[in-house]
């Protein structure tokens, strides 16, 4: 398998309220002849979601990775109670960390 990277981003990531925004606005942009909605809370979403899954014998569990400031999903089995599926796994997770150590030990030697 090949990974190309054309550009490598030194800024921080959105966070997540920035990114909801974000979201709401391109929504706006795509549907310009409706009348923009206003911004949905994270707490909304995560009620609809969570109505949604327990119709399919799952259930959704949101947790907020602080150190990559990412919110992480798990798909659990109700009847088992076992993580089916995390949503960045967790390995990618522990690269996302380490590449961040990486950057920012370069740029502590550099200045």
């Amino acid at each position: 398998m090949s990974i190309s990277v054309s550009a490598i981003s030194t800024a921080p990531p959105p966070t997540m309220d920035q990114r909801v925004h974000l979201a709401t606005q391109n929504q706006g942009q795509s549907q310009s002849q409706q009348e923009p909605r206003p911004p949905v809370s994270m707490d909304t979403v995560i009620a609809e979601l969570s109505d949604v899954s327990a119709a399919f014998s799952k259930r959704l569990s949101f947790q907020l990775n602080e150190k990559l400031d990412q919110v992480v999903v798990k798909v659990i089995d109700t009847e088992t109670d076992t993580v089916i599926r995390e949503l960045p796994p967790e390995e990618l997770q522990n690269v996302h960390e380490r590449i961040r150590e990486v950057m920012g030990i370069l740029f502590d030697e550099r200045a």
